[in-house]
C-alpha cells in the first residue's frame, strides 16, 4: 500500500511540476512581452521540462502492469534523463 503511494507520487509531482513551469513560462513571455514558444525554448523550462517527464515516467514504470508497458516507460524516462542533462550541459558551457 505505501508503496503504491509513493510510485504515484512521482507521476503526480511531475505532471505538477510541469504545469507550475507552463504556467510561470506563461506569465514570463506575457510580462517580457515575448511570445510563449520563445520563452518555453528558454534552458530554464527545458530543464524543468524534463525533469519533469522523468518523475513521470519512474511513476508510470512504478505503476505498469503489463513488461511492454514498464519498457515503453522506461525508455521515455531513458531518452528525458539524456535530454535533460544535455540541457543541463548547455545550459552550463553557456555560462562560462
Amino acid at each position: 500500500m505505501m508503496l503504491t503511494i509513493i510510485v504515484h507520487s512521482f507521476w503526480i509531482t511531475g505532471l505538477a511540476l510541469l504545469l507550475a513551469a507552463l504556467s510561470y513560462h506563461h506569465y514570463q513571455a506575457t510580462q517580457l512581452g515575448h511570445r510563449l514558444r520563445q520563452q518555453l525554448g528558454e534552458p530554464s523550462f527545458q530543464i524543468v521540462f524534463y525533469l519533469s517527464l522523468v518523475l513521470v515516467g519512474i511513476g508510470l514504470t512504478g505503476t505498469s502492469a503489463t513488461i511492454w508497458e514498464m519498457s515503453l516507460w522506461a525508455v521515455l524516462t531513458v531518452v528525458a534523463t539524456a535530454g535533460g542533462a544535455r540541457q543541463a550541459v548547455l545550459h552550463l558551457g553557456n555560462r562560462e
